[in-house]
């Protein structure tokens, strides 16, 4: 009969804002009756690594509710195409797209509200029996407020009890004001709070406007176009009261005083057309696109699930790790202590992410490779080629790869940093090949990720990369505990200091700080000598004053400064000198600076380090070196590399 539409996303828009949600998801619920009845929910751009919101909450839903909700979950992905057009994370028009396109077509009726009402039948009758006789049309119901110092007294988990309080204190505390409006399309304020329309009618006007992206007016804009439709708007007011879970006592996004709102003149008063929406006829609602259906009434795999399935054997005495300098570099783990907090880490992504592992020990990855694909996930583990201790017999669900390949195209990265099998006490785990390779892995994601930063950081290049790369990667580290390795990943991502024993450490990795750096030592070469004030220019002698080597200098653009003071006694018309930057033999940049006056001075050329295409992630070396056709007189005293922005 009817599917109830609502939207929303895991955070914390607004006071209290589990409570109300459940408080009207519960209640909204108990009023279905109907076979066909569902509430469809959709979670609108929750970060990857954090369940839905309905999810979140799953333990103050009634069993009624969970068994008619449908969650529908529209990852940070799919918004990124509108992120550019609003200030908003969850998109109201798209949001309810969704969720009309992928309604049940059994029902015929649909109800767009939001997850703080509270409706109070008024003739004892449900949803379900008060829309079954209802004229085709568009129907409305005025709105009465619901005071937060009342609300927060109601028990969420009895739904039964909840209406009917509600229902007496409408009366009791004169409570059920109805605003009227003098438009005859909106018939009420705040129309969104009640749309009941035909589900037929929705698909025929493809439904909400998706230009409708800043906020406000996105009920009214529909509403106006059904009154088109139908030249009527009915209301319910006769059998049914709608009460809002006030929230204003935490001034959200939505009711600043300043808030931006989308043009009521030409969104609403304007609209003559019931078919306004003709430019969304083929892409509305996501059309096309796979969106992620949740139940919370069973049937889908769990986090605990997966750990129950993997991991068999319980505990039988607690372990023990000394925090002492004899353990420093000497700290290890059980594969089954580390697995519940290595896949807490990754249990929302969605499930055809692939993964990267580069670690030092196969026992570890093949427990995790269990519980990967107990959760679910159809993507890969890759592997390296060259690690033969992980790659020997390995799981199901890891393919070998290069390393190259793997950080082009995992979605997160997993970096184990145990101690190897059999590993031998008199040697440091990071001499051995195992943990080497694992941190020649992280050395090369974090150039990799840092490459991408600045393409994320505008928009339009942004959308050039693949969508994998659009979005910082996570990468969780394993055993960072008393250890080299845990300083190696915490220097380069931004992990939160989780609790050692967890031996997991996650976030994402860190901008590069460099801004500059000192090129030191220089050396003379055939035409200077070295003296107490720098490398002095030999006069009349041509040839190369000074070199200088950097190595593994980042991608991007710099500036070589040179500190030049010329000669007391300048020579007549001196000659020019020429700066050079190398690489791999190839010339950067090359020009002649002009020295002027006889004050010290900083000699400069710009240059630009590109990106390898064998090798984007490789950093070179370059070389810097100066020239004389014999006739300037001066000296060097200091070189140094600047981005170019300073």
């Amino acid at each position: 009969m009817i599917s109830v539409i609502l939207y929303g996303r895991n955070d914390s828009y607004g006071y209290n804002l589990h409570k109300r949600a459940a408080l009207s998801l519960n209640c909204i619920a108990e009023l279905l009756d109907a076979p066909d009845d569902e509430l469809i929910f959709v979670d609108y751009n929750t970060p990857d690594d954090f369940p839905t919101f309905p999810e979140a909450i799953r333990d103050t839903l009634t069993e009624t509710a969970r068994r008619r909700l449908r969650v529908m979950r529209v990852r940070p992905a799919q918004h990124r195409r509108f992120a550019t057009l609003s200030h908003l994370v969850a998109l109201e028009p798209v949001a309810r797209n969704v969720a009309v396109r992928r309604s049940n077509p059994a029902n015929r009726w649909l109800l767009s509200t939001n997850t703080d009402m509270i409706f109070v039948p008024r003739t004892g009758r449900s949803l379900s029996a008060i829309a079954a006789p209802l004229a085709d049309g568009y129907y409305h119901l005025a709105r009465c407020e619901l005071p937060e110092s009342l609300w927060e007294t109601l028990d969420r988990s009895d739904a039964r009890d909840t209406i009917e309080t509600v229902g007496q204190w409408g009366w009791q505390f004169h409570l059920n004001e109805l605003t009227t409006h003098e438009l005859p399309y909106l018939r009420f304020d705040a129309p969104g709070d009640f749309q009941l329309m035909l589900r037929e009618d929705a698909h025929r006007i493809w439904s909400f406007d998706e230009r409708m992206l800043v906020g406000y007016h996105v009920d009214s804009n529909i509403a106006a176009r059904l009154y088109l439709l139908h030249k009527y708007c009915g209301d319910v007011e006769p059998d049914l009261f709608g009460y809002h879970c006030d929230h204003t006592r935490q001034v959200t996004p939505a009711h600043r005083h300043d808030a931006v709102q989308n043009d009521v003149t030409r969104f609403v008063f304007d609209i003559a057309d019931p078919f306004d929406c003709r430019h969304q006829a083929e892409t509305w609602g996501l059309a096309g696109e796979e969106v992620e259906e949740i139940r919370l009434d069973g049937g889908r795999v769990t986090y605990f699930d997966a750990l129950e399935a993997t991991i068999t054997t319980p505990m039988q005495v607690p372990t023990t790790t000394e925090l002492g300098h004899a353990n420093i570099e000497r700290t290890d783990y059980d594969p089954r202590h580390v697995l519940p907090f290595a896949i807490d880490a990754l249990v929302e992504y969605p499930r055809a992410s692939v993964l990267g592992w580069f670690g030092t020990r196969a026992d570890t990855l093949h427990l995790f490779a269990a519980a990967w694909r107990a959760l679910g996930f159809t993507g890969s583990i890759l592997v390296p080629a060259d690690a033969p201790w992980l790659t020997h017999a390995p799981p199901g669900g890891v393919a070998i790869s290069d390393r190259r390949t793997i950080v082009a195209q995992a979605h997160l990265f997993v970096l184990d940093g145990g101690l190897p099998a059999g590993h031998d006490p008199a040697i440091l785990p990071t001499d051995t090949p195992e943990l080497r390779l694992v941190i020649e892995a992280l050395a090369r994601i974090v150039s990799n990720e840092r490459r991408w930063m600045p393409h994320r950081a505008d928009p339009v290049r942004r959308s050039t990369l693949p969508l994998h790369l659009q979005a910082p990667r996570r990468l969780i580290g394993l055993n960072g505990f008393l250890n080299t390795w845990e300083l190696a990943f915490g220097a380069v991502v931004g992990a939160a200091k989780s609790p050692g024993s967890t031996r997991v450490r996650q976030g994402f990795v860190l901008p590069n700080t460099v801004t500059g750096f000192e090129l030191a030592p220089l050396y003379p070469a055939n035409a200077s000598r070295n003296t107490a004030s720098g490398i002095r220019i030999r006069p009349l002698r041509r040839g190369i004053v000074l070199v200088a080597v950097r190595e593994k200098v980042p991608v991007g653009d710099w500036r070589l400064e040179l500190d030049y003071t010329p000669s007391l006694f300048p020579i007549p018309r001196p000659g020019p000198l020429k700066l050079e930057v190398l690489s791999k033999d190839r010339v950067l940049a090359s020009g002649y600076p002009v020295a002027n006056g006889l004050q010290r001075q900083s000699l400069t050329l710009d240059f630009t380090i590109p990106e390898d295409p064998e090798d984007p992630d490789e950093l070179p070396d370059i070389l810097v070196r100066v020239h004389t056709v014999g006739l300037p007189a001066g000296h060097f005293t200091a070189a140094r590399v600047a981005t170019r922005a300073s």
